[in-house]
């Protein structure tokens, strides 16, 4: 069995960056989270919420393959939830496309298992695993606001209620504030990216 752990995936959800290709070769990219779950046996299996209408969903179903990019680069995150990542991002490992700075890339097969109304639950098993570097990295408070705020402000670009809005931008900015208080210059930089995007596609 490969060794998930050492590349990275623990338990709980892992956030990552998975990358795809659509039937016709694209690449694409978007942070997600790897759901691992220990089934009575002991087991450890993997899965991840596959949302409709995304391309990620679309070219799982296409190809029946992603790849999990493990990354600590806050500005990553932040780039690909809103744009698409240049080919100069790209390189290939087992078939797929995964990010030439990921410090490991872990390609899955994947298998649908459940279907719900705003998502697909997708189960997946590891096919090929590659460490680039393994790195020593005190936990970061600015790090883990910038994932959050992240999630935060995807789901603020699709909000139209005035009042929910204004409730969920009060939450981006308290984690705006953690980042400057504990991030370094990437978390920074990512969190200004957030700002600009989030300020640029949603409803005034």
């Amino acid at each position: 069995m490969l060794d998930l752990e050492a590349a990275g995936i623990g338990d709980g959800i892992s956030e990552v960056i998975v990358t795809t290709k659509s039937a016709a070769g694209k690449p694409n990219a978007a942070p997600i989270g790897i759901i691992s779950e220990s089934t009575e046996e002991g087991e450890r299996r993997y899965f991840v919420k596959l949302y409709r209408g995304s391309q990620t969903l679309a070219n799982v179903l296409a190809t029946g393959k992603l790849a999990a990019n493990v990354t600590t680069d806050a500005v990553l995150f932040v780039e690909t939830a809103f744009d698409d990542l240049s080919a100069a991002c790209f390189t290939e490992f087992a078939g797929l496309p995964v990010l030439a700075e990921a410090n490991a890339w872990i390609v899955f097969t994947s298998k649908l298992v459940e279907e719900r109304p705003q998502y697909l639950r997708v189960q997946l098993c590891s096919a090929a695993v590659k460490i680039n570097r393994k790195e020593v990295r005190a936990i970061n408070r600015g790090l883990n606001a910038v994932i959050e705020a992240t999630v935060l402000a995807t789901r603020l670009r699709i909000v139209t209620e005035k009042r929910e809005r204004e409730v969920q931008r009060k939450e981006l900015e308290r984690y705006a504030a953690i980042v400057a208080k504990c991030g370094g210059l990437r978390e920074n930089q990512a969190l200004e990216i957030l700002r600009e995007r989030l300020f640029k596609d949603a409803p005034v």
